[in-house]
């Protein structure tokens, strides 16, 4: 049973780090698979960039990605119908996509369809969180068109502001603008006290359920209060309980109680990785 336990631990692991520790959208993802068509279109080499998407959506066409670039490429040749309609696939496949929208809203102001082009806009905004400026200037464009001055204003405001945001370096990555900072120090103390308590508590209790319910609401924290290094917090707590407990409080000499402890333990590590993801997810949701 211990070897299922510590299976089932690994299997949560690598899960946890396909879907934690890279945090990139599934859209970025499928971006950076598919860099070499998308810098024939940024060089505007657009028919073996055409050649390289229609490739692409023939052995993959759920691609919204590849919809994107491929509805770019078509605009810049100036068919804003085929354009329009590779955005209308790729939003089929995954509506989630901001610059789906932001394209075809772009294709519809030019054509002086502001009604639907705001729409589009809109729903720019909301898949990019809020965090980009050009969706916010399109809508405020639009607005413009559609006599709603006051509320055209507050988004070329919220345009320009976006845009003075400081540009990150490229010199160098990002961790090293102060990958361990004093508040990941601070959190990294509460996780240590988390830790010798659910040990307590793996030790003390005589069935599973209180070790994984601490185990779990901790996690869940964690991920909360670090929604992009909770990882780091959640490997360091999982080291903890298992070196605290063998290294220096040790298994429980009955074989009875023994095997429940490691069922609290190895449990308990698998619940960390697991509600430290949660925790990440909903602190998103919360912000966005």
């Amino acid at each position: 049973m211990l070897e299922l336990t510590a299976i089932s631990v690994f299997i949560s692991y690598i899960i946890y780090l396909r879907y934690y520790a890279d945090q990139r959208s599934k859209a970025e993802l499928e971006a950076e698979r598919l860099k070499e068509g998308i810098v024939l279109y940024q060089t505007d080499q657009y028919a073996k960039a055409l050649a390289y998407f229609n490739d692409v959506l023939l052995t993959k066409p759920s691609s919204a990605v590849a919809y994107l670039y491929r509805a770019r490429i078509y605009r810049a040749l100036g068919d804003s119908q085929a354009a329009l309609a590779d955005l209308s696939l790729g939003k089929s496949y995954d509506d989630t996509v901001a610059d789906l929208h932001l394209e075809s809203g772009q294709i519809r102001y030019q054509a002086q369809a502001y009604s639907t082009a705001f729409q589009d806009f809109d729903k720019a905004i909301f898949h990019s969180h809020g965090d980009s400026a050009e969706p916010y200037r399109w809508r405020g464009l639009t607005r413009q068109h559609l006599r709603q001055s006051a509320e055209a204003e507050q988004d070329l405001a919220r345009a320009n502001q976006l845009d003075q945001r400081p540009a990150p370096t490229r010199d160098q990555p990002a961790v090293a603008a102060g990958f361990f900072t004093r508040q990941l120090l601070l959190h990294a103390g509460l996780t240590i006290l988390s830790s010798l308590l659910l040990v307590y508590i793996v030790k003390k209790s005589p069935v599973i359920h209180w070790p994984y319910l601490w185990a779990a609401a901790s996690a869940v924290g964690l991920g909360f209060l670090e929604p992009r290094k909770g990882w780091v917090l959640a490997l360091l707590q999982a080291f903890l309980l298992v070196v605290v407990y063998y290294v220096a409080v040790g298994p429980s000499p009955l074989s009875t109680h023994r095997e429940v402890e490691t069922f609290s333990l190895f449990g308990s590590v698998g619940l960390t990785f697991a509600g430290s993801l949660i925790g990440s997810v909903l602190q998103k949701a919360y912000s966005g």
